[in-house]
Order: structure tokens, then C-alpha cells, then sequence
């Protein structure tokens, strides 16, 4: 646990959106600045021991706005964040001692409502759902300069006020899975692998039948494997999970099960066999057995924290 007392070594303002280095040795932190002004949004860097967990900070970059999301690429030479507020996406290049330099490479000056970029397994395509445009956009990435290009077409446009969040790919490369928040649908594209093209295969529904008010959905996961495909919807506080097919990309036989409250982000052990959540609202994380495809998941234990998780990553 970082204490958010030691300026300069933990957390001053709100830490939310985690990633990390692609061999495991660096956490970065996106930091949200105190509304005050005394301190500004910046990414922190930990450098991880193996053995323990144990986070030691290494440094803290400023960048030009509110990071709803972060994510390195796969080359692990450069961090890319999104920002809903100030409707941005930003590339910055990670130093050779795993700190992200001041300097972006790329902006992405007209993202509207852009809350979370990944790239493709091929690292050649970037893709980032919209919140406000109801939208995917979709760019071409040069991961030599740490640049973006619109792709052809530039955007894969979604029901009129579906709300595109969140997304992941399948590790067999050929899949996308996107989460629209706002009409709780989860739509599912087959990866052109040559020009990073999506073509729709089916959607199906995060939601809950008995939720009351508007879907308000969070994150989406597949596991290590690629037999499963898990989500979270707050406003029902649901974690649906499907069974997944491989070879077609298509999910079937959901199940819902009910996590503590608001739950948000989530992640899969590398070995498939659990899944644990931030509730933000429940104040605590919760572990889930997922190792059965045949069964929901199964809550194991639960764990209190500080005022409302909100993002869980496993190195």
C-alpha cells in the first residue's frame, strides 16, 4: 500500500488507472491532481519486487490532462492514456530506466470523450471508445516514433447513445470485445489482422433483466485462456460472465452474479483461475472463483480497503 501522505513518493490526489510494464517489473499510476491546483495530473512509477510485490517509486511525469485510462504498448516503449474531460489521447515514450519522459510523442488534439486506448496484439492498430461520440475510433501506430494516424475507416460507430467505454482483445488475436456503458450492450468484432478492420459478429447484453435506471457498465475482460469473457455493470452491481469460443469469437450461456457494491475494474490471474474486483462503492476488493466454465463465478473472499477502489491490476 502507497501512502498518500509522502509527497513526492505516493499518492497526492487520486490514483485510479494502473498499467504495467510488459515484463512485469513497473507499475504506472495515472494520478488525477487535488481540485486546489497544488498538485497537477501526472503518471507515477513503481518499480515492482518480484518476490514480495513490495512498490518502490521511482519517478512522477506531469501530462497535459486527466488520465481516465493508461496502457503500454507492446513494445513496451511507450504509455498511452486517454482523458475524457479534456477529450485527448496521448503517447509518451518510457526512458530506458522504465520512466515515462515529459515529452509526448503524438496528441490526439480531438478524441472526444475518449476513455480508454489499447493496442492490437500486431501492435500496428490503436483503438479508443468514445463516451460522448458513441464511438470507436480506430488509428494506425508507429511504434518506431510513438505516433497515431486516423485508420480506414477512422471510426466504428455504435447505437445512438451506447456510451463505448471500455474493450479487449482475445489472445488468440482475432477478436475485439467492446462495452458500451450507457445501453449495456457488449459487441463483439472479428480483427482484420492486414488493415485492422472490425467486422461485427454478434452483441449481447452486460445488464442484468431486473435493473432499474440506465445500464452504467464498467470494464471487460477475457481471461488468459480465451474460453471466458467477464464484465461489470454497476448500477445493477453485476459481473457477468459468458462462456467463449475460440474459433468463432461468439459468447453464450451468460451468467450474473452479485460483487459488493458499484463494482468497477477487475483483472484475471495469468493461470485463469480467479478474478478479482474493486467494489468503489463497497470499499473493499472481492475474489471470485472462475476456474469452472460450467459454473458462475464464485466469490472466495473479501477484502476491506480505502475509500472506494477503483482499479485492480496483476503483475
Amino acid at each position: 500500500m502507497i501512502s498518500a501522505e509522502e509527497k513526492g513518493k505516493g499518492w497526492v490526489g487520486r490514483g485510479m488507472p494502473l498499467t504495467r510494464s510488459k515484463d512485469g517489473s513497473r507499475i504506472h499510476v495515472s494520478v488525477i491532481g487535488m481540485k486546489d491546483g497544488e498538485e497537477q495530473d501526472r503518471i507515477d512509477t513503481y518499480a515492482v519486487e518480484p518476490a514480495s510485490g513490495k512498490l518502490t517509486f521511482l519517478s512522477a511525469t506531469p501530462v497535459m490532462a486527466q488520465l481516465n485510462h493508461v496502457s503500454v504498448d507492446h513494445t513496451g516503449e511507450f504509455l498511452m492514456g486517454a482523458s475524457v474531460p479534456s477529450s485527448v489521447i496521448v503517447v509518451h515514450p518510457i526512458g530506458p530506466r522504465g520512466q515515462v519522459q515529459e515529452t509526448p510523442s503524438d496528441v490526439v488534439a480531438k478524441a472526444s470523450g475518449a476513455h480508454l486506448i489499447l493496442t492490437d496484439p500486431s501492435n500496428r492498430f490503436a483503438y479508443a471508445p468514445s463516451l460522448f461520440s458513441h464511438l470507436l475510433y480506430a488509428f494506425k501506430f508507429d511504434e518506431n516514433c510513438g505516433t497515431l494516424s486516423p485508420n480506414t475507416p477512422d471510426a466504428i460507430h455504435q447505437s445512438p447513445g451506447a456510451g463505448s467505454r471500455h474493450l479487449a482483445f482475445h489472445p488468440n488475436r482475432r477478436f475485439l470485445y467492446l462495452l458500451n456503458e450507457r445501453d449495456g450492450s457488449l459487441m463483439v468484432y472479428r480483427l482484420n489482422p492486414v488493415d485492422g478492420s472490425l467486422h461485427e459478429i454478434m452483441r449481447d447484453w452486460h445488464i442484468g433483466p431486473d435493473l432499474e435506471g440506465d445500464p452504467w457498465g464498467a470494464a471487460v475482460h477475457v481471461s488468459p485462456n480465451g474460453d471466458r469473457l467477464f464484465a461489470t455493470e454497476r448500477r445493477g452491481n453485476t459481473l457477468a460472465a459468458w462462456d467463449l469460443n475460440p474459433e468463432s469469437g461468439h459468447i453464450s450461456n451468460r451468467k450474473l452474479v452479485d460483487p459488493a457494491y458499484n463494482p468497477r475494474d477487475f483483472d484475471v490471474t495469468p493461470n485463469g483461475r480467479f478474478l478479482v474486483v474493486a467494489a468503489l462503492k463497497g470499499d473493499c476488493l472481492e475474489v471470485f472463483d472462475v476456474s469452472d466454465p460450467s459454473e458462475p463465478p464464485k466469490k472466495i473472499s473479501k477484502l476491506p480497503t480505502g475509500s472506494e477502489p477503483g482499479w485492480v491490476e496483476i503483475v
